[in-house]
C-alpha cells in the first residue's frame, strides 16, 4: 500500500500546533507524526507542503447549494457540482439541506443523495439535513408557507428511517413536536432547533429530549429579551446544544458573533454556509423551492425582503469569524472541524490530525485561503 509523506508543513489540530513534522498517510487514512529529526526514509510519496498549514478538513452542517445547484433540484449532476464547490473551499463533508417542500419531493432528495454519495468527485456527504417541513410559520423566513405542515410520523419515519437523514431541523413548540424529537432521536438523527418561536422552558424540553444543535442561531427563531430569553437565549444558556453560526457578517452582527463566543465554548459552535444556489456566483435573481431569490452584493433575499441563505464559502467563514472576534486560528478551526465532528458523531475519526483519523485534509496559505484539499488521502482539490 501506498504511503504519502506530507513534508514541510504547519500541522494545526485542535489547540496544538506541529512543526518540523512528517504527517504520513496510509490507505485514505492517518497512519502517524513523526518529529523530522526522527522520521527516517520509507518507501512512498513525499509530498512538499511549501509551508502551508495543514488542517482536518472542514465539516459543513447546513449547505443548500451553490454554483447555480441546489439540494431541492434532486439530480446527479448537482450533487457533483456541489461536492467539488465544497472542496474548493476546504470541505471534506457536507450535510445538503433541504428546504420545506412536499412529501414526494424530499423523498426524491433523499434518493438522489443516497444513490450519488459514494461517486462523488470531492467533499463527501455527512447525510441529508431536513431544514422542515415541520417548523414554525411565524419563523419561517424564506421558507415557502404553504408547504409548511405539522410533523406527521406516516411521513417523516419513512425519512427517518432510511438511514440518510442525519439532522432534522424542526420548531419543537409545534403540536406533534415532542413525538418528532423523540422519534428523531431514536433513529440516530441529530435534531437541530429552528424555524422555531419556542419559549426558554420549550427549549429546554427539547434539549431533555434529545435535541442537540441549533440551526443558524439567531436567525429564524426568537430573539434574546433580558426579561424573556426565548429561543436565542435558551440555547446560548444550554450547554448540550451546539450553535450553527453563520458568519458573513450579515446574518449575526460581529458583535453578535463575538457574545456568542463568550456565551459557548468553540467546542459548542459550528460554522455553517447555509450556502444557497447564487453562491460562487455573480449576483443575479435566482430560482428555487417556488420561488425567486435575489442575490445583491452577496446577499440573497426573497420577495418578501426576507435573507434566504448565505453566498459565503467555508474559508471565508473561518476568515470572518477571526477578523469579526479576533480569536487565534486554533480556536478558530475548532468550529469547523472537531466540533462538528463530535456532534455528528464522528469524533474517532474526522476533526483531528491523529493516528487512525481519516486523511480528510485542507491545506491553507498564509492567508487562508485554500490551497488544496484531500479526502481520504487523495486530492479533491488543488489551486
Amino acid at each position: 500500500m501506498m504511503k504519502t509523506h506530507i513534508r514541510n508543513a504547519i500541522l494545526l489540530t485542535p489547540q496544538q500546533r506541529m512543526e518540523h513534522t512528517v504527517l504520513t498517510l496510509s490507505g485514505g487514512v492517518i497512519e502517524k507524526l513523526t518529529p523530522e529529526e526522527e522520521f527516517s526514509f520509507e518507501p512512498g510519496n513525499t509530498l512538499d507542503a511549501k509551508g502551508c498549514y495543514v488542517a482536518p478538513g472542514f465539516i459543513d452542517l447546513h449547505f443548500h447549494g451553490a454554483m447555480g445547484v441546489d439540494t431541492m433540484d434532486a439530480v446527479a449532476a448537482g450533487m457533483v457540482t456541489a461536492s467539488a464547490y465544497c472542496s474548493q473551499h476546504g470541505v471534506t463533508t457536507f450535510y445538503p439541506t433541504t428546504w420545506s417542500a412536499s412529501q414526494a419531493e424530499i423523498t426524491r432528495v433523499i434518493n438522489c443523495v443516497k444513490e450519488c454519495a459514494s461517486h462523488l468527485p470531492g467533499a463527501r456527504v455527512g447525510g441529508v439535513h431536513l431544514e422542515g417541513p415541520y417548523i414554525n410559520p411565524r419563523r419561517r423566513g424564506a421558507q415557502s408557507l404553504s408547504f409548511i405542515r405539522k410533523p406527521d410520523a406516516r411521513e417523516y419515519l419513512p425519512w427517518l428511517e432510511s438511514g440518510m437523514v442525519s439532522i432534522l431541523t424542526c420548531a419543537p413548540e409545534v403540536e406533534g413536536g415532542e413525538a418528532l424529537i423523540r422519534n428523531a432521536v431514536r433513529l440516530g438523527a441529530r435534531v437541530a432547533i429552528g424555524h422555531s418561536s419556542a419559549s426558554y422552558e420549550q427549549v429546554k424540553a427539547a434539549a431533555n429530549l434529545g435535541a442537540t444543535q441549533a440551526a443558524h442561531l439567531f436567525n429564524g427563531m426568537d430573539g434574546l429579551h433580558h426579561r424573556h430569553p426565548g429561543t436565542a437565549g435558551g440555547i446560548l444558556d444550554d450547554d448540550r446544544l451546539l450553535a450553527q453560526v453563520i458568519c458573513d457578517g450579515v446574518h449575526l452582527h460581529p458583535a453578535v458573533v463575538r457574545l456568542v463566543l463568550k456565551a459557548k465554548s468553540p467546542s459548542r459552535i459550528a460554522l455553517i454556509t447555509d450556502s444557497i444556489r447564487g453562491a460562487g456566483r455573480a449576483d443575479a435573481k435566482y430560482e428555487g423551492n417556488g420561488q425567486f431569490i435575489q442575490v445583491k452584493d452577496g446577499v440573497a433575499r426573497d420577495a418578501e425582503g426576507h435573507l434566504s441563505g448565505s453566498t459565503i464559502s467555508m474559508d471565508l467563514a473561518l476568515r470572518s469569524l477571526i477578523a469579526f472576534t479576533g480569536c487565534d486560528l486554533l480556536e478558530a478551526l475548532v468550529m469547523v472541524t472537531s466540533a462538528p465532528a463530535e456532534e455528528m458523531g464522528l469524533g474517532a475519526k474526522k476533526g483531528r490530525l491523529a493516528p487512525g483519523y481519516d486523511a480528510d485534509l485542507v491545506f491553507l496559505q498564509k492567508d487562508l485561503t485554500v490551497a488544496a484539499t484531500m479526502v481520504s488521502g487523495a486530492f479533491v482539490y488543488q489551486c
